[in-house]
């Protein structure tokens, strides 16, 4: 009988209390997965949206400041709309090399309509620079009219007709995952479609729109290199009454501020955890010592070596860790897969899966983790063990 098949008949031998430690082993191995793999996919949901966004500042009426943040990180549907005229204002603003403006309109509940959770947004394909260039993943030719491309969390296959307050609207494509609401669940449109179920409203719907043709919620603005995004927003609040200038990355800065507050609470709980875990494995390791004194000592009477006895009870620690990190593992994963989204609805994060190379690293880091807990626990008491001196070792077992 090999080293691991005898320490594994030993583990059985005390089921419970092996349960017990696994279910330790497990618990922290867990926490760390799914911490690393969660924070993972939000800074990459982060990077990914901010690519996309593609602006340096965004201006939406003043008091909808934190309404815009929540639009884009959550994609809760904010409708507040301002004058048209506003555009031509920003355009000739010190520092701002273009800009291009974004219609935000509610979906519909109602039978007449198509009832998913969809989020309607216009742009100008002519002055655009956040959606027409990844287009092109979709589609090779501008956005026609009575078309629309849609985020990948909505639904809806290529080629099939969504309708909106009483229109049809053709879809011609999918964007790619990012993780942000406003974008995975965007349905966008030019604003001559926009402009067309604005007027069609009127008679078609069941709610009529209730909103001017030439509104606009927002306008994304890519500034010259030399201006900053926070000297940009004093021009434009100056220059315009009624707006408010928000930096992109105030938006995601919010985000990585909530999401670095969230990492060490976790962090903290998962020290705390591993340190209870260490103390909890060598209590119980030196309990086995204690019980299985007369077994250790006819072992090394029967010329079992001091280096021998130390590996036995390493290698149960071995087996009890590996299997706690394993379970905890696939418990993680299975718990982020089940709750990611009520997770990062709760939390208003964003969320797009790290890539598999990640998450086999992940996995690798935790094995390590769960193990050398299990080593570093049972270091002592297997030295202990490896000491004893046969005929004292049997004599107190008795």
């Amino acid at each position: 009988m090999n080293l691991f098949s005898y320490a594994a008949r030993n583990i059985k031998r005390r089921l419970f209390r092996s349960i017990a430690l696994i279910l330790s082993v497990t618990l922290v191995a867990g926490l760390l997965f799914s911490a690393a793999v969660s924070m993972k996919g939000v800074l990459n949901s982060i990077g990914i949206g901010t690519k996309r966004l593609g602006a340096d500042l965004m201006v939406v009426p003043a008091g909808y400041e934190e309404k815009i943040k929540t639009t884009l990180i959550a994609g809760t549907p904010s409708v507040f709309y301002m004058p048209y005229k506003n555009l031509e204002r920003i355009r000739n603003i010190k520092g701002v090399r273009s800009a291009t403006p974004q219609l935000f309109i509610k979906g519909t509940q109602y039978e007449c309509c198509t009832q998913v959770d969809a989020f309607l947004i216009a742009f100008d394909p002519q002055t655009d620079f956040t959606i027409t260039p990844w287009l092109q993943e979709s589609i090779d030719r501008p956005l026609g009219r009575d078309e629309v491309i849609i985020g990948r969390s909505i639904p809806v296959a290529k080629g099939d007709e969504m309708k909106f307050y009483g229109k049809s609207l053709k879809v011609v494509g999918h964007l790619s995952d990012t993780g942000l609401e406003y974008i995975d669940h965007g349905v966008f449109m030019t604003f001559e479609t926009a402009k067309d179920m604005i007027r069609g409203s009127k008679d078609k719907a069941v709610e009529p729109l209730s909103l001017e043709e030439d509104a606009i919620s927002t306008v994304l603005i890519q500034l010259n290199p030399e201006v900053s995004p926070e000297r940009a927003a004093v021009f434009v609040e100056y220059e315009i009454q009624g707006v408010k200038a928000i930096a992109s990355h105030d938006v995601i800065g919010g985000v990585k501020r909530q999401l670095y507050a969230l990492l060490r609470m976790l962090l903290g709980i998962g020290l705390s955890l591993w340190i209870v875990t260490i103390i909890l494995i060598a209590v119980v390791f030196s309990m086995i010592v204690n019980e299985r004194q007369r077994e250790i000592g006819i072992l090394r009477s029967i010329g079992a070596k001091r280096r021998s006895i130390f590996s036995l009870i390493s290698a149960e620690a071995f087996i009890i860790s590996l299997t706690g990190g394993i379970t905890g593992i696939m418990s993680g994963g299975l718990f982020l897969y089940i709750l990611k989204k009520p997770l990062m609805e709760t939390f208003k994060l964003p969320y797009l899966w790290p890539d598999n190379l990640f998450i086999s690293g992940v996995i690798i880091v935790t094995l390590l983790i769960s193990v050398t807990t299990g080593m570093i626990a049972s270091f002592y008491p297997a030295l202990r063990c490896s000491r004893m001196e046969p005929y004292e070792a049997i004599r107190k077992g008795e």
